[in-house]
Order: C-alpha cells, then structure tokens, then sequence
C-alpha cells in the first residue's frame, strides 16, 4: 500500500531542519491485517528490506523485515497468517517536529516518522539525512561568501553607518563612521551608542519604535544628516541602524522628492484652481509624502514614479483605505499635466441619474431645474489636467460605453448639446473591485479595462507591510498635531508592536482614524497600549489577542528615560532589577541606569527603598 501526504507539507514548512521537511511523504507502509505471504510479496516488488505496520486508523504498531518473515515461515508458520504476531513492536518511531542535529545517527536504513496522533505520516532514510549534510554544507560556504561581500561592502560605503543591539549597545561600526568620528571599530564596540555618537538618538527610537529620517544632527563641529532605523523581528525590536549620510546616492530619492515639492508649491496654476474643482486644502501631494518602504509598496512607489511621465491611462487597485488617491495625487504632482487641475470623482457616491450630468456637464435648458447658463463636466474641468475616477468598478454599464468613446476621441458633448468639446487630461482610475471577474459576469466592459489598464498598479494592503507601520505612526502623529495645533506626542513602544500586529482591516483609513483619535483624545504627552485598545471598546470591536502584548521584559530597557512610556510603577520595578543584579552596589547599579549616584538616591527615597548596608 502507498501512502502520499504531498497536501500536508505545507504545514510543515516551519524549519529547514525539522524531520518533517525532510522526510519521504511517499512510502510504503502495511495493515496489521495482511498475511505473510502478501507482506513478503510486496517487499520484493519494491525492494524494500522493511516496511512500518499501521491498524485501521493508520496509528504506528511497529516495523516488519524480510529476515522476520524468514524466520516465521523457518517455524513452519503458514503464508496465509496474518503478521499480527510477527512484527517488531519495540522500533521508537521519529516525531516530525524533531530537529535532525538532535536524533541520534540513523542504525536502520528508514526510520517511520508519526504526528502527535502516533500516525504514521512519512519515513526518513539514510539517504535524507545525507542531503541535508550536503545541503547544509553547501548553505554554509555560500553564507561564508556572503558574508565576505558584507564585510567588503559594509566597510567601503561611503555613507557612514552603526549597528546596535536592542539595548544601544554597538555591535558594527563601519570604517566611515569610525573615521568621522575619530575613534577605533574595535574601540566602540560593545560601547553604549551614546558614548560613541555625541547627541545620537538611536537609543530613543529603539525605544519608540519609530524611524526617523532625513533628520540633522549637529556632529563634529557641523550639520549633517542623519537616518535612525529600528530594526524589527516578530513584531519585537531587536536592533538598530543608524546612517550618517554625506550627501552621496542613497539621498537621490530625497532631494529629487523635496525640489518637486517646491516645485508643485511655487506653480501659480494651482492656485487659481474653480471652486467646483478639488480645492487645495493643503500643499500638493508629492511622492515624498508617499510613505512606506516595504519591497512590495516601494514597487508600486517606482512604477507611479515612472508612470507619472507618460500621459498613458493608469489603474490602481487595492483594498478599500490602502492610499489609491493620495498615490494618484502624488503622481499629477509628477507629471506634465501638474500645471493643470485635478479633479476627483468618487462614482460610487453620485447617484446614477446624475452621474452623466455631473461627468459630461449640461448646456442651458438641457432638463428642468438646470441652471441657466449650464455647468461644465468634470471632463472639462480637468482639460490639461488629471481626472480621477475612484471606484470606476461602480460605474453603470451605460456610462461606461460613453466614458469609452471620451477616451477614444477626446471629445465631450454636454447633455442638450449639439457640439462636441475637444479635452486633453490624464486620466487615472481606481478601485477595490475585481474587474477581471466582473467581466466575466457581464458588469464592466472589457473595451473600457483595456484602455483604463495600460498601467496597472498594485497598492499592498496594510497588513503585508507592517514594517511600514512605525514609519507611519510617527509620520502621522507629526502631521495630525501639526494640523490640530496640538503639542507634539510620543507613543510608547508595545503600543506600536501591538499596532504592528493588528490586520488593520481599513488599512491606512483605519491607522489614520485610530491615531487621530489617540492624538486628539489623549491627555498628556504618552499614548500607551491602554488607549489603543480604548479604540476597539468605544467602536464596539473585539478587543484582538495581541500576544505582544502579554507583558513587556523588564530586561528589554536598558534606562529610565527608555521607561518614560511605561509608567511610575515600571521604573520602582527596573530600579530595584538593577540593584539586585548590581547586589546593592549603588555605583555600578547608576551607572547600568544610565544615571548619576545622586540621582539614583532620589529615586530610591521617592520609591521608599531601603537598602541594607
């Protein structure tokens, strides 16, 4: 009997050298039940020496061989007996979560390998555990090479750059940040990065969770810029980067992103914008307020980037609240038509009567109640500008044919009109809805895709970028108490991990909601862990299980202004960890602290510890 379990290794695929990734799924395998004669037929067929025996419910019994057989049929025992009896009950079968440098060496050609249940679900051979010897050696020399490369390339960048662990200490310095500052590698390794970098506040975003870029930092005398990047693991912080940038390449991006930016504010075009278009309630949307870094969001970042030069059609799609209209805004920004208006149309909000109407406009007297003089369409109002057509996957069958021919003739006629208009506009549409199958189900028109898709673009929701998500905490906190005049705020750090972990259903609408509210809502400077889940209790939401969330590691702090998110009762508990890993020495426990003696003795008398002499 064969057994295949190709459907179950998938679940399996949790570590390269769990027994399961490696065992065969395709085997041999015998019923308690089959007689002698067919047990020893089918191991000569497959050329087998032994084979695992199973009941009914195919649970793990123990292991049958040929010399068995041999010896059975030596006792006069008959073929038609069934093997019952016969097999070897005391083989201890692999368990399929074991890891392959723990088991002992192989003395069977196979060992069975069972799952929790003891059912018999693959066997491992000699043969396995060779490949993943060869395999691994393999790994092991390419990850040599890479690493060579590193070091290499680590050491010759021209930006200068530091590693920390989670509690600031340097694990890596290169040679350019070692050379500005004036100090050996070796010397400032294993230093706290606060002794190292004078003024540095990588030490602060390993506590907060959230990068900061493009900031100065006043170092040696002058002004230069610098990156600090909290490096994040399983929703935990287990590091950082700090970049010291001399205005080489990497800062491209940057500059280009700031000059559009005054660019697009300075152009007087923008400024004499119809009050039935989109008024500019705050400066053009550029690429540079396009936040995240994620792989599969900076892709769709570069494909607008390069989009916006081209007058082709574009279709953006994603889930509702992924940032479609600010993607499109930033590429208008980009592009030659930003001289011109832009003109935003949600589809699914205009009721269908009226939809033709407030698209095409209407001359005078075209239907009662119109206006005297008529009104022009959005089609006219985006004349050498950019038209948006959010939720195009709404748009009636009807309208769609007529969008159609605007786009292929570039001519508009007003409802009661009898001259068509020339226009000229970069249209962008977007939506949230599966175009392809509403094709397929008669609902859209597969002319009208064709010429709304030369560009496709992708917008990743906010669950399969969370890496992006402290980048955005921190970009909308600034913005939101900017708008609202409200001092600046911190957040503290299991709050943006439990952030990090939450599947944010209305992806950057939802974020943008639940930090508006934090930052509005919350009195005082900190918004910790208990607001965030304040949201879900006042919006009548489940609270989610957030297992970051189980408790925050004493250990994790490496000082008391890293606890100054968490609380008066946090830092009694850090103070009297220290002193007891200290044994009471005052000196040394304030300076792990990160304080000075006398500072340590003000805590203790404000926290009534005594400690005995």
């Amino acid at each position: 009997m064969r057994h295949n379990l190709v459907e179950h290794k998938e679940h399996f695929q949790r570590d390269e050298l769990e027994v399961a990734r490696w065992m065969k799924t395709d085997f041999v395998f015998l019923r308690n039940t089959t007689t002698l004669k067919d047990a020893a037929e089918l191991l000569i067929k497959n050329q087998l020496n032994e084979v695992p025996i199973v009941d009914e419910h195919q649970h793990f019994l123990g292991v049958l061989s040929l010399s068995m057989i041999m010896q059975s049929l030596l006792k006069d025992t008959s073929l038609a007996e069934s093997i019952e009896i016969h097999y070897d009950r005391r083989i201890k079968p692999l368990s399929f979560q074991e890891i392959l440098s723990d088991i002992s060496p192989l003395t069977k050609a196979s060992v069975p390998v069972v799952n929790n249940q003891n059912i018999l679900i693959g066997v491992l051979t000699q043969h396995e555990i060779l490949e993943v010897l060869a395999q691994t050696y393999h790994k092991m020399n390419l990850l040599e090479t890479k690493v060579e490369w590193f070091n290499v390339c680590f050491d010759n960048i021209y930006e200068g750059i530091i590693v920390v662990d989670k509690n600031g200490f340097v694990k890596m310095i290169n040679k350019a940040y070692s050379s500005y500052l004036g100090v050996e590698q070796g010397a400032a390794i294993g230093q706290h990065v606060v002794s190292v970098i004078e003024g540095t506040r990588l030490h602060i975003v390993l506590q907060t969770g959230i990068p900061e870029r493009n900031q100065v930092q006043f170092l040696q005398g002058q002004e230069v810029v610098a990156h600090r990047i909290p490096i994040w693991r399983n929703n935990e912080i287990i590091g950082g980067i700090g970049i010291l940038v001399f205005q080489g390449v990497s800062e491209l991006y940057r500059i280009f992103d700031r000059i559009q930016d005054l660019q697009v504010t300075k152009n007087p075009s923008l400024s004499n914008i119809n009050i039935e278009q989109q008024p500019p309630k705050e400066d053009p949307i550029t690429f540079a307020q396009v936040i995240g870094e994620s792989e599969s969001f900076a892709h769709a970042k570069n494909i607008a980037r390069r989009a916006a030069k081209s007058p082709a059609s574009i279709l953006i799609t994603g889930e509702s609240g992924v940032g479609k209209e600010i993607f499109t805004q930033a590429i208008h920004s980009l592009s030659n038509y930003s001289g011109g208006p832009f003109i935003s149309v949600n589809c699914a909000s205009i009721p269908e009567q009226l939809l033709e109407s407030e698209l095409f406009g209407y001359e005078e007297g075209a239907f009662t109640g119109s206006k005297k003089k008529g009104k022009p369409g959005k089609f006219l109002l985006a004349h050498k500008g950019t038209l948006f057509l959010d939720e195009i996957g709404d748009m009636p069958l009807h309208m769609q044919s007529k969008i159609l021919r605007v786009l292929q003739e570039r001519e508009v006629e007003p409802v009661g009109g009898s001259k068509p208009i020339s226009v000229d506009f970069r249209l962008i549409a977007a939506t949230n809805r599966p175009i392809e199958d509403m094709i397929k189900e008669n609902k859209f028109r597969e002319d009208l895709y064709y010429r709304l898709n030369v560009i496709p673009i992708f917008i990743p929701p906010l669950r399969e970028r969370k890496n992006d998500i402290p980048l955005l905490i921190g970009h909308f906190i600034k913005l939101i108490c900017k708008k609202y005049k409200i001092p600046s705020k911190e957040i503290s750090r299991e709050t943006v991990a439990a952030m990090m972990e939450y599947e944010w259903p209305g992806n950057i609408r939802e974020l943008v909601n639940v930090i508006e509210r934090l930052v509005t809502l919350v009195e005082g400077h900190d918004i910790y862990f208990d607001d965030f889940q304040r949201y879900f209790l006042e919006q009548k939401k489940q609270i989610p299980e957030f297992t970051t969330m189980e408790e925050t590691k004493l250990e994790s702090f490496n000082s008391f202004e890293s606890l100054k998110n968490a609380g008066l009762n946090k830092e009694k508990e850090l103070l009297l960890l220290i002193i007891k890993e200290e044994k009471g020495n005052k000196t040394r426990a304030a300076k792990k602290l990160g304080i000075s003696r006398a500072t340590l003795y003000n805590k203790l008398k404000e926290y009534n510890i005594e400690l005995s002499t």
